[in-house]
């Protein structure tokens, strides 16, 4: 049976390793055309780029809202030794805490300005992880039911979200009213592997006099993993898992038996010529499961009063093996497909010129799981028309953490555009210590980007600069009688 919990830990952590994507400083660095991933409706300042072949851009990207590395793992009394530290886990832990983190790769990405029209292709590799767990179930796990005394210690909202897959996208941005720029982005999606927890509820009540137990649990969890064999007990509780041996990386990458579709949406609105408005709506989608699907399920409830012929339990091992066999899940053999929502993130800001090439920009994003909200408030600088150099300097607010300074620069050195950027640039050098940590970096090829393209004016020849402060000048017309009076 431990080997079961073992092997399903290690699944979830095996997407843990990976990093929850941020990208706000990218957001506002509209003359990279990396900032297309973030927001549709941004347009390279080029009549083409193609992104290098698996280096087009790498996003690696992790989030914690309740601890660090460095809570979990500490010293004692001077020793070089590290120690699981529970309590400070445990004490860090407030209502639902999220976990998440994910890894994007772009394998092959291109733009290309077509008329009014600003066409992309990408195809991106994505695995992405979003688990939640409740202060209560990890205070009972440590601590005991002790200090519920008289109130529910409850599990329901914990959550596992774990998911590998490919995607295609394709994306087009046009100006649809002189101050417009709208893009949208519809992605083909095919799932890779999958860990998703459809629901939990449950609760344990500790009689504040008396001590007796009512206790319950509901909690269904959805696989589609290479498991080659389910074995269970002679009640169909599961009792062992064994994972195919002859499961290859080519059977993972060429899986295109899970198939989802997903949609990105964004806008562009220029207020005046030194402020402007944007925003995106993104990952709104879901893929559907049908390959190598195995379901567990655990329900069960259970009323303790005390050891003694009227309690139905006789001695604390019988009570320990009764808690054990309601746990442990039984093997649903009924169903043989699910689906799992992508997580929906919204992103919201506004720029103000400040000089001729700086602005200052205001950016909310938020990602919405489970119908809990998740937001994070950036300020920063950024760079504006450079032939060569895309920069900006970031502050973030989220999860408590006041240290999040990023930066980001794009270099384009002829045909070639590089970018570095990152949100929480103090965090890559302190990973046992910060909440949030992410990084992006890639290579793009950007030929014969002699012209700049205008978002907002396009002709068939190219770009024409937009003057939003425009009024017409009208010459007068002379009469016909001031006609006739040159005449004479």
């Amino acid at each position: 049976m431990t080997r079961v919990y073992t092997l399903i830990l290690l699944t979830i952590l095996s997407f843990n390793t990976v990093y929850s994507q941020q990208d706000n400083t990218l957001f506002f660095m509209h003359e990279l055309p990396q900032a297309n991933f973030v927001n549709p409706a941004v347009s390279s300042t080029c009549k083409l780029f193609i992104g290098m072949p698996a280096l087009s851009s790498i996003a690696a990207n992790y989030s914690n809202t309740a601890f660090t590395v460095r809570d979990v793992l500490t010293t004692r009394n001077g020793s070089n030794l590290l120690y699981f530290n529970p309590d400070k886990i445990v004490s860090k832990a407030r209502g639902k805490e999220l976990i998440t983190s994910d890894i994007d790769v772009t394998l092959l990405t291109m733009g290309l300005h077509v008329n009014k029209y600003y066409l992309t292709f990408s195809v991106n590799e994505k695995a992405r992880t979003y688990n939640m767990i409740t202060a209560d179930a990890m205070q009972l796990g440590w601590q005991g039911n002790t200090q519920f005394r008289g109130r529910q210690a409850t599990a329901d909202g914990i959550r596992i979200n774990g998911n590998g897959y490919h995607e295609f996208a394709f994306g087009a941005s046009k100006t649809i009213k002189p101050k417009w720029r709208v893009g949208l982005r519809a992605k083909i999606l095919f799932g890779l592997a999958n860990v998703y927890t459809s629901k939990t509820n449950g609760y344990l009540f500790t009689d504040n006099n008396t001590y007796n137990l009512n206790f319950f649990i509901d909690s269904k969890i959805n696989t589609s993993l290479p498991i080659e064999q389910v074995i269970t007990d002679k009640d169909g509780k599961v009792t062992d898992l064994v994972f195919r041996e002859d499961y290859k990386a080519k059977d993972l990458l060429f899986n295109f038996r899970n198939f989802g579709l997903g949609v990105d949406l964004g806008f562009i609105h220029p207020f005046n010529k030194n402020t402007i408005l944007s925003g995106s709506l993104l990952d709104i989608g879901t893929i559907f499961w049908k390959k190598d699907i195995n379901k567990f399920q655990t329900n069960g409830s259970m009323t303790y009063s005390g050891l003694g012929p009227n309690s139905g339990f006789t001695s604390f091992e019988q009570l320990t093996d009764s808690l054990i066999n309601i746990v442990t899940p039984y093997h649903d053999t009924i169903s043989t497909s699910f689906s799992s929502p992508l997580v929906p993130k919204l992103y919201i800001g506004v720029t103000h010129k400040i000089h001729d090439h700086i602005n200052a920009g205001v950016l909310i994003r938020t990602e919405l799981y489970r119908n809990r909200l998740h937001p994070s408030l950036t300020i920063s600088a950024n760079t504006i028309n450079y032939k060569i150099l895309s920069a900006s300097v970031s502050y973030t607010l989220q999860n408590g953490e006041f240290t999040n300074i990023g930066a980001g620069v794009g270099v384009k050195a002829g045909p070639v555009q590089l970018h570095l950027i990152s949100d929480n640039i103090p965090g890559l050098f302190m990973l046992d210590n910060t909440r949030n940590v992410n990084i992006r970096f890639g290579l793009s090829f950007v030929p014969r980007c002699n012209k700049r393209f205008d978002p907002f004016s396009f002709s068939e020849q190219g770009a024409i600069p937009c003057n939003f402060d425009y009024k017409p000048k009208y010459k007068t017309v002379p009469s016909q009688k001031n006609k006739k009076r040159r005449k004479l």
